[in-house]
């Protein structure tokens, strides 16, 4: 018996339909070569140059709105002047925002004419689907590589706090985009943890419409904490209750008073902006060790002497501590230190009485 007249034909409206909205679907999602060529020239590669003129640092950068660019705080840390370049076009460049806190930075190129990139709201984010870096790692300018979302790292109250990702990244790849099939950008990419297979991670790019206004409050609390005495301090021998700071001037470390005091160091209980105490364990071999004793988070990471400019750097494994990921000079009161970043309002203190 045939199928009557009127049901073939809603089987084939219904297929029309079927195909319209599948041929939609594949208009909006694009290959590699054709997101390479539409989003490539909001890449910009990111030079860092100290107060003698010399090239320190690399990074990337991708172009957010007129004239301005985001990219990683830690990849200007420590600079004194900015360019921005894509193949043979440069450009002065200017911070103008930094979240040092969650490492995002909004920087301005006056004369910059690129096309601005969309960003994804974060609950676009899915496990498994695929996404494209496009950076430049070890220098290398626009450099493209493709994985997926591995995963959605969230934090204590369940909320997004970095994406992970098999697109291949590497040093210079930080402050590059992380986009998803149709474009959009979905990330920062910003870690990749060397001692592992491919573990890569990135910044939720719905943070950037948030960095002008975390940049104030930050600089706010930098400007009273300036002219502020230093913060409580719980020495690492008496946890009992906070020492009595020194009255007499602090005598900033440098040259090899710095670098002897860390030598001896091999645990401190120092406190951080928000009081909260933070256990932190030195080995001699330059590996380093941070516990929240609030929270019990940890992490691993490096220290390091920079004597050239009389600093002590960090960089931390766990980008909850992101705050601890630079560079520190460091002030004694007696026997009491304060350290403080040279890149943010972030610093902590701490005794060696007893020790």
């Amino acid at each position: 018996m045939g199928i009557p007249f009127k049901i073939r034909k809603l089987h084939r409206h219904i297929a029309l339909l079927m195909g319209g909205f599948l041929s939609a679907a594949s208009c909006l999602a694009m290959d590699a070569g054709e997101l390479y060529e539409k989003r490539s020239p909001s890449i910009w590669l990111v030079s860092v140059y100290n107060a003698q003129g010399q090239r320190i640092k690399l990074g990337s950068s991708v172009v957010i709105g007129q004239e301005e660019l985001v990219t990683n705080c830690h990849v200007l840390a420590q600079g004194k002047a900015i360019s921005i370049k894509h193949e043979n076009t440069l450009h002065e460049a200017r911070l103008v925002h930094a979240d040092v806190e969650r490492d995002l930075c909004i920087i301005r190129a006056k004369g910059l004419v690129a096309p601005a990139v969309n960003i994804a709201p974060a609950s676009t984010l899915k496990v498994g689907q695929r996404v494209f870096a496009i950076g430049a790692p070890s220098g290398m300018e626009l450099t493209l590589s493709d994985g997926l979302v591995a995963a959605l790292n969230r934090d204590r109250d369940d909320k997004l706090s970095r994406i992970q990702i098999s697109a291949p990244i590497s040093g210079g790849s930080s402050g590059g985009g992380l986009f998803d099939t149709e474009g959009r950008l979905l990330g920062i990419p910003y870690l990749t943890i060397r001692e592992a297979q491919n573990l890569n991670f990135a910044i939720p790019a719905e943070w950037i419409a948030e960095v002008p206004a975390r940049a104030k409050v930050a600089l706010g609390k930098f400007r009273a904490e300036s002219v502020a005495p230093p913060a409580p301090i719980v020495a690492a021998s008496s946890p009992r209750g906070p020492a009595r700071p020194a009255a007499e001037p602090g005598q900033r470390l440098s040259g090899d008073d710095l670098s002897s005091h860390f030598a001896n160091l091999t645990r401190i209980v120092a406190i951080s902006p928000n009081g909260t105490p933070l256990e932190l364990e030195f080995k001699q071999n330059g590996a380093f060790g941070v516990t929240n004793m609030q929270t019990r988070g940890y992490s691993d990471g490096r220290w390091r002497i920079m004597p050239e400019s009389n600093e002590v750097c960090f960089d931390m494994g766990n980008p909850k501590f992101i705050g601890m990921q630079h560079c520190y000079q460091l002030v004694r009161y007696g026997q009491t230190y304060t350290m403080r970043s040279v890149s943010s309002s972030y610093f902590f203190t701490y005794s060696m009485q007893g020790s």
